[in-house]
């Protein structure tokens, strides 16, 4: 099967591009779960509490005017992922033809494609956008040594080289026509999730918000990679009503199987995720 997917957002071009693939567990990603209602939730959904797969989806949209990519992946010559830029190459995009990048927040698998082992920028003509209070927790020695040292040191190798091409946002913006940053801390300080807006059309990229399929059904359930548990909770349930009232096509960065999408409606008083079927 296909590891990217075309479609549209009203006369917006969208293109999933699946950068690779993981395998999780329960204890990761339902860290304050009770763990007979999350077995029985697993069970449900016929899965397995140490398989369970992950994608790492990004996002290019082509409108009249840009070329923007949402995340960058893990880049080439690593242990995982680095399928971006050879999937982006089959669907007949070259690294400069992207002239806008926004990294949701600087976990090495939204990174890690940025800039490539030499220290060279991947997309040379692209500006890149990052919401401010993550550029600053990532790119200060005395909150980096808050986070884990494995993010830490893909933080200062993919981030400084950025410097000259880089803008920060403080808050919720147009950053070009038809794409907005919106707000979604939680995950990590300055997390941030990706609207798309195109003849009444919606596509949310929610990014990291959740995690797994389950928490849809489950915003209560965090991971243990949830930087600020309490914030990703009450993030979720704010993006999970945006998604809702817009009748939003949803984008979940690691929500199998590939590409991801889906939307969210509500039943009850639990939100449900129904994925699209290719």
């Amino acid at each position: 099967m296909s590891d990217s997917y075309r479609f549209n957002i009203g006369d917006f071009q969208c293109l999933a591009v699946n950068d690779g693939d993981f395998v999780g567990n329960a204890d990761m990603l339902f860290a304050n779960a009770p763990q007979e209602e999350l077995l029985q939730a697993l069970q449900f959904y016929g899965l397995k509490p140490d398989h369970l797969p992950s994608t790492w989806t990004c996002l290019l949209v082509t409108t009249p005017n840009n070329v923007v990519l949402v995340d960058t992946g893990f880049g080439m010559g690593g242990e995982y992922g680095g399928q971006l830029l050879s999937l982006l190459h089959g669907e007949g995009f070259q690294p400069q033809d992207i002239d806008t990048v926004i990294l949701t927040h600087a976990h090495a698998d939204h990174i890690g494609g940025c800039v490539d082992r030499g220290g060279n920028v991947t997309f040379p003509e692209a500006t890149y956008y990052m919401w401010q209070d993550e550029w600053d927790f990532w790119t200060t020695e005395t909150t980096l040594k808050m986070a884990p040292e494995w993010a830490a040191g893909i933080a200062r190798q993919k981030l400084p080289p950025l410097a000259k091409q880089l803008k920060t946002i403080d808050q919720e913006t147009e950053i070009v026509p038809g794409i907005r940053a919106i707000s979604a801390p939680g995950h990590t300080v300055g997390h941030m999730a990706v609207e798309v807006e195109s003849g009444g059309e919606y596509l949310l990229d929610m990014v990291d918000t959740a995690l797994h399929p389950v928490q849809i059904e489950h915003p209560e359930w965090y991971s243990q990679l949830d930087q600020f548990p309490e914030q990703t909770v009450a993030t979720r349930q704010s993006i999970y009503k945006r998604a809702a009232e817009k009748n939003a096509l949803v984008l979940a960065f690691h929500f199998p199987p590939f590409p991801s999408l889906g939307h969210i409606t509500k039943q009850g008083d639990r939100w449900k995720w129904q994925p699209v079927q290719r």
